[in-house]
């Protein structure tokens, strides 16, 4: 098992401010265009924090199916996902702005440039699932 650092992309000037909602409703993780291909590197079986901007980790899930290819050659240059089981996420506001989500830094996680990273070794599960227990109680 590893653990993926996947970043939503979400800022304004990338076209899809709110593509964090479309995988959180789709159960999915996705990466587009140019950067589709590093969804592949997702198994069944591992850990995906869903990273949002300003250090924000907005959901937590496990990969139950990898990136197989789409129906149409064409949607494969587009877009490429791996099925996740949402097994935690953040609250949103009106304006769906996350509501109490996880800081990565408070997990040890440094590197977040790339859309996809692996943070295996970088996260501090215990920190990751205390916080979890906490946040569902805000929530319940």
């Amino acid at each position: 098992m590893k653990t993926w650092l996947v970043n939503t992309n979400s800022k304004e000037d990338n076209n899809n401010p709110n593509g964090f909602l479309y995988m959180l409703r789709q159960n999915k993780a996705a990466a587009y265009y140019d950067r589709a291909f590093t969804i592949d590197k997702l198994s069944t079986g591992d850990l995906v924090l869903l990273y949002h901007n300003d250090n924000r980790i907005i959901a937590v899930g496990c990969v139950v199916k990898g990136f197989e290819g789409h129906d149409f050659s064409e949607v494969d240059e587009v877009e490429h996902w791996a099925d996740v089981n949402w097994i935690w996420n953040a609250g949103f506001d009106k304006e769906f702005r996350p509501i109490d989500p996880i800081d990565r830094n408070d997990l040890g996680i440094t590197m977040v440039r790339p859309t996809v990273v692996n943070v295996t070794d970088q996260v501090d599960y215990r920190l990751l699932f205390e916080n979890i227990a906490k946040k569902q109680c805000l929530f319940a």
